[in-house]
């Protein structure tokens, strides 16, 4: 009996695990007038996503920290505070699962700020 509900717990452990823990694959998609869209699928084939309108967004950067002895780089996205166009809100990390490489990331970032950059342009045309 004892062994059964060991088992039982087990498999309900790691099918809890595979459903809301163990990411698979994380995409980020940048619409340059309407906003990023990130979205992550999870090993069971759940998928979450998190939209963030491009009004909101003042920079995208790649930031870095001391991990395990280690330095790792990550990408994030600094959002603008409403009343105060000039202050920072939140900082919103962009792969948490997944940690890329820095070139790999540099080629991110570069893509993202070539997008922001066509849409600053042509807010300020307006």
């Amino acid at each position: 009996m004892v062994l059964s509900a060991t088992i039982f717990i087990t498999i309900l452990g790691l099918l809890g695990y595979l459903h809301f823990v163990k990411i698979d694959q994380e995409t980020l998609l940048i619409i340059d007038s309407l906003g990023i869209q990130m979205t992550s699928s999870y090993a069971s084939g759940k998928e979450s996503t998190t939209f963030i309108e491009m009004d909101k967004v003042k920079d995208i950067i790649i930031n870095e920290a001391i991990y395990m002895q280690k330095v790792i780089y990550y990408l994030c996205i600094l959002l603008k505070e409403p009343g105060k166009p000039h202050e920072i809100s939140r900082v919103v990390p962009v792969f948490q699962s997944a940690k890329p490489r820095l070139d790999c990331l540099i080629e991110v970032y570069r893509s993202c700020q070539e997008v922001l950059a066509h849409q600053k342009a042509t807010a300020t045309s307006l």
